[in-house]
């Protein structure tokens, strides 16, 4: 059993969703295959932006924006049409017809209101996931396979918000061994959607199609789970901000987990938990380059001689400091900061403290900072009030900078180096953390600096060439040549 999930480029447009019925056929061909779709991609943002027009105020119209979206998928109904013929699209068609009358209502409503309420703003943008499912299936049975729907809904448990969901592996596992698929068939299953204890749909957040796959391949016992993306594999850098960052072959689990919580697009931070938990191995590929080796993450010793693995960017964060005399020797003290960040569903990216126990950093996406400060200040009301605890310092605008890999454990001159480049490019660091794990040390820099931070970095660590600045002052006919 093989689980290979598609992104939202894979499935694109016309010609994308062939090539991807083209990839699942021939490996079906040589065994089973589940397959995990995302919405189109921009989708889910159109289904978003629909909503924030209909509780706006003034009242916009969402009417046109419907018929964007309409228009949208039936050309793309149309062009499947004219490259398979057989494709059944009438029933598509009324199918589409019927889930956007749905829709238009469902947004009458939400004007109507001036709100959304979490249940049906989680079923109003899971609509392209549906979608990408229901014409899949069409275009493989046109193909002459056969074809199974899993409903998330039904068969994956999930707890929590109705927009950010968690799955119950256990619990789901045993939901979908009751679904006696045959052998000979295709699975299909909508990523990003699950169903919650009262069956009704919740989400599992933004990008969490890859979360779903790695929790199917689980619950199938699949041999090997597989990521369809735009790009060949996992780099050690954003390719878009370092143009010769390399593509790996291989990571462990741990790696893999490090580079995704630290900024590393390519996978969601929940799905290597699944296939980690049960020993899957995750192979990252590109859907407009199937022949591509891809990326390998797995439990397997990496052999591609790379010290270092990733660097990595978390931009637009701030730096919150708790501080006071009133916080050494209360025990207390850093769960309460915890459970009020936590209480008010922050992520906190990464924590410090000093050595006297005086103070207490922490940074939180840029966007969450007004919930953050509003957070600690009810918390810590009356020792502010006291003098126990001082006024937060709080500094803006700021990255992470992060550099990843097994061997930073035993390779004692890594951080050397890492410190040194950002030293010799000039860049102030703000705080330092290693994490437990000994595989990634971060750096908080200014967010200006970020991207001469990762450039200069990667430089370092995984380029032989080190870059000699020439001065030519006055130029003149010699200079000139010696330029050329």
């Amino acid at each position: 059993m093989r689980v290979m999930k598609f992104g939202g480029t894979s499935v694109a447009n016309a010609k994308q969703f062939m090539s991807v019925a083209k990839i699942i056929k021939d490996r079906a061909d040589q065994e089973q295959i589940a397959s995990v779709l995302s919405a189109p991609a921009k989708i889910t943002n159109n289904f978003v932006a629909m909503i924030e027009s209909a509780i706006a105020k003034p009242k916009q119209d969402t009417s046109l924006m419907i018929r964007e979206m309409q228009n949208f998928f039936f050309n793309l109904l149309y062009n499947l049409t004219e490259a398979q013929p057989k494709l059944a699209k009438e029933p598509l068609s009324n199918l589409l017809k019927q889930e956007f009358d749905q829709l238009n209502q469902l947004l009458h409503g939400i004007s109507l209101l001036g709100q959304c309420p979490a249940a049906i703003n989680a079923a109003i943008i899971s609509y392209g996931e549906k979608f990408s499912v229901a014409i899949m299936a069409a275009l493989l049975q046109a193909k002459n396979c056969f074809v199974t729907i899993v409903n998330p809904v039904e068969n994956l448990l999930a707890h929590g918000h109705y927009l950010g969901s968690t799955i119950d592996i256990a619990a789901s596992i045993l939901r979908i061994n009751l679904q006696k698929i045959p052998y000979n068939h295709i699975i299909l299953m909508a990523g990003f959607i699950a169903g919650n204890d009262k069956g009704e749909l919740v989400l599992l957040g933004r990008n969490g199609s890859d979360y779903s796959a790695a929790v199917l391949a689980a619950c199938l016992k699949a041999e090997s789970c597989e990521i369809w993306t735009d790009v060949n594999g996992i780099y050690t850098c954003d390719p878009q901000i370092v143009p010769n960052a390399k593509l790996l072959q291989s990571l462990s689990y741990q790696e893999a987990m490090e580079l995704s919580y630290f900024g590393a697009k390519i996978l969601h931070p929940r799905t290597i938990i699944p296939i980690s938990q049960f020993k899957i191995p995750c192979l990252i590929k590109n859907t407009t380059n199937p022949e591509a080796p891809g990326t390998l993450i797995s439990s397997k010793k990496s052999n591609d001689g790379y010290l270092v693995k990733g660097i990595t960017n978390l931009s637009n964060m701030v730096m919150i400091n708790v501080s006071g005399s009133g916080i050494k020797g209360m025990v207390s003290m850093v769960a309460r900061i915890f459970t009020a960040i936590s209480h008010s569903g922050i992520s906190v990216a990464l924590i410090t403290q000093s050595s006297s126990e005086y103070s207490i950093s922490f940074c939180v996406p840029q966007s969450e900072l007004l919930r953050a400060d509003k957070a600690l200040r009810e918390e810590f009301y009356l020792e502010r009030k006291q003098g126990i605890l001082n006024p937060l310092t709080i500094i803006e605008k700021l990255s992470i900078i992060s550099i990843i890999g097994d061997s930073i454990r035993v390779q004692h001159d890594i951080s050397a180096r890492f410190f040194s480049a950002l030293e010799h490019a000039n860049i102030n660091i703000i705080a330092i953390v290693q994490g437990f794990s000994k595989r990634s040390i971060s750096a908080v820099i200014n967010n200006d600096m970020a991207t001469t931070a990762m450039r200069i970095c990667h430089q370092v660590m995984f380029n032989a060439d080190q870059v000699i600045k020439v001065f030519v002052i006055g130029a003149d006919g010699i200079s000139s040549a010696l330029i050329k």
